[in-house]
């Protein structure tokens, strides 16, 4: 494609159609790995465009603790190169001759999405888009509503089921672009050698790196993209007898931005278990929160009911196992069952990971699903497998595996200890079982 651009303009020709067809679309999504020129081209279009017209820009992510996380040195680096005219302030840019303004911003404050400054905004570019959470963007899409606003998406997606990908997949609104390393005419010999090395000695990684392949291509996952489609697409035939029983989950808050996840699973045959029902709340009252599982417990009337019971969750499953005999407590840190765990947490996941092999588990809630995308195997010096850190997956994709862990704790009573729990129920003695899940016999 032959376009005479100004040096400032200096692309990627792959990017071209994102110039040429800025006021066709409303929203715009460049993807794919490192060193692709993905950021420089974006930042080289702003500034072109705020020298030549008056608009408002804001810069924003997910999470953004300092400006040194921003895409302000990016902007700085052109400014100082092409000897713009800029007043360059801490977190704001303004061109001197058009006023255009140029600004960042975090938008996850305190576990909250912040959209204050967002409404009168031109331009939004949100770069490091695979960090957007679904709710943070459900609330952002809408705010900017400004007359022939648009946004910007530029990343390198960690899953299949990315909110951002899924957002803009298939919208007449949206030009969606995919560009790697090799697309970049202006990539530099060290970059290719870095890229060529990376291939040469872990594919994964170069896939998901310099190509931009999901993550969950790499067998450091739990649960393969391929896996995690057999279990979604699982055909059974249906036993009516099996069906009598089931488990609910319950996965409580821990804090303020998670949300407490209650789950029923029901057995469909001999082998295979459905997610059934999904319900979510947030909710500081633990009163209400009590309500709200016993209430649960009323309509689906599980055989089983497993809880969370690790820190704020404790008094939550003392309170209930006074008035549902079923009630058991979950405690993650808890002693393994099997030999290969590191702890309970890791036997859940391990239990789930094993009957989605099997063909033994029909997932249906699409949190559920996209959260088990990114769970990550972590293997000690002893040997042992635990599950990658809550707090570690919060910082990375920002939410809390709520959805993942009600599912997985589901899994640790029916692999567990569902059959021996229903027998008892059916004696009524299940007043008996151990709340710590020692083994059943």
């Amino acid at each position: 494609m032959q376009v005479n651009l100004p040096e400032i303009l200096n692309i990627p020709p792959k990017i071209y159609p994102f110039i040429l067809n800025f006021n066709k679309y409303n929203y715009f999504l460049l993807e794919g790995g490192r060193a692709s020129g993905k950021t420089q081209s974006v930042a080289r279009f702003l500034l072109y465009i705020a020298q030549n017209r008056l608009v408002r820009v804001c810069c924003g992510r997910e999470i953004q603790n300092s400006i040194n996380e921003s895409v302000k040195t990016v902007f700085l680096d052109l400014i100082e190169k092409y000897h713009l005219n800029y007043d360059i302030r801490q977190d704001s840019l303004t061109n001197k001759i058009s006023g255009s303004k140029i600004f960042f911003k975090g938008f996850r404050e305190q576990g909250r999405v912040n959209i204050k400054g967002l409404e009168g905004v031109d331009i939004l570019w949100i770069d490091e888009a695979q960090a957007i959470a679904k709710t943070t963007l459900d609330v952002i899409v809408p705010t900017i509503r400004k007359k022939n606003s648009v946004i910007i998406f530029t990343m390198n997606r960690y899953t299949r089921f990315d909110a951002v990908y899924n957002f803009c997949a298939k919208r007449k609104d949206c030009l969606h672009l995919n560009i790697n390393y090799f697309d970049n005419p202006y990539v530099d010999e060290k970059i290719l050698s870095e890229a060529k090395i990376s291939k040469e000695t872990n594919i994964n990684d170069y896939n998901h790196i310099w190509l931009g392949y999901p993550l969950s291509n790499n067998n450091e996952f739990l649960l393969s993209s391929e896996m995690i489609d057999k279990s979604i697409n699982l055909k059974y035939e249906k036993d009516d007898y099996c069906c009598l029983n089931s488990v609910m989950s319950v996965d409580l808050s821990a804090s303020g931005a998670d949300l407490t996840v209650a789950k029923l699973f029901e057995q469909q045959n001999s082998n295979v278990w459905l997610e059934k029902y999904t319900q979510k709340w947030s909710e500081s009252d633990t009163d209400i929160t009590k309500g709200k599982i016993i209430s649960l417990f009323g309509s689906w009337s599980p055989k089983v009911l497993i809880i969370d019971a690790d820190g704020l969750g404790y008094p939550i499953w003392v309170s209930i196992q006074k008035i549902i005999k079923n009630a058991l407590a979950f405690r993650g840190a808890k002693k393994p069952i099997s030999k290969f765990a590191l702890n309970a947490r890791a036997d859940g996941y391990l239990a789930l990971k094993e009957y989605v092999e099997k063909g033994y588990l029909k997932l249906t809630d699409k949190n559920a699903i996209r959260q088990l995308e990114y769970i990550k195997k972590v293997y000690k010096p002893n040997g042992l497998i635990a599950i990658q850190d809550k707090k570690e997956i919060r910082k990375l994709h920002n939410e809390s595996p709520d959805f993942a862990d009600c599912a997985m704790m589901a899994l640790y009573a029916i692999n567990y200890c569902s059959n021996s729990i229903i027998r008892s129920y059916a004696e009524e003695i299940s007043s008996n079982v151990q709340a710590d899940f020692e083994p059943f016999e």
